[in-house]
């Protein structure tokens, strides 16, 4: 049995080390920080409409939202087969589902950034950052 924060940690953990070769892991990181932020500033439907948005133009905006995706069904909050799906379930819920949406993507978004910040070493500047900064 396993608990439903640590499939959400696992899942997080996953997506973004799966984004440690990628050619543009400093923008997805910057934008990875400030997802959380987003969230509670603008909301859950406006944050996914913004990510989709951008996304026609820069990729790693779809990155992310299909790594909130990921890890939101990983938690078992939200099921849905695509980034245009999610968008419209958040767009299309109730109240309660709506702070639950939220609730659990601010989790899902929360594991994202620290990931990006231990994994991938990503500031929020999109800057890299190594271990032994603090040492030299």
């Amino acid at each position: 049995m396993s608990v439903r924060a640590h499939r959400v940690a696992k899942a997080a953990y996953e997506r973004v080390a799966e984004r440690q070769n990628a050619d543009n892991k400093k923008k997805y990181g910057a934008i990875a920080h400030k997802l959380p932020g987003m969230i509670l500033q603008n909301g859950l439907a406006q944050a996914t409409g913004f990510l989709l948005a951008k996304g026609a133009s820069a990729s790693e905006h779809l990155m992310l939202l299909d790594d909130l995706r990921d890890v939101l069904r990983a938690g078992g909050t939200l099921d849905v087969p695509s980034r245009e799906a999610l968008h419209q379930a958040i767009i299309g819920a109730n109240l309660s589902l709506t702070l639950k949406y939220t609730r659990a993507a601010l989790e899902a978004s929360g594991w994202i950034k620290r990931y990006v910040q231990g994994v991938l070493r990503v500031t929020a500047t999109g800057e890299t950052s190594n271990e032994d900064d603090g040492n030299q």
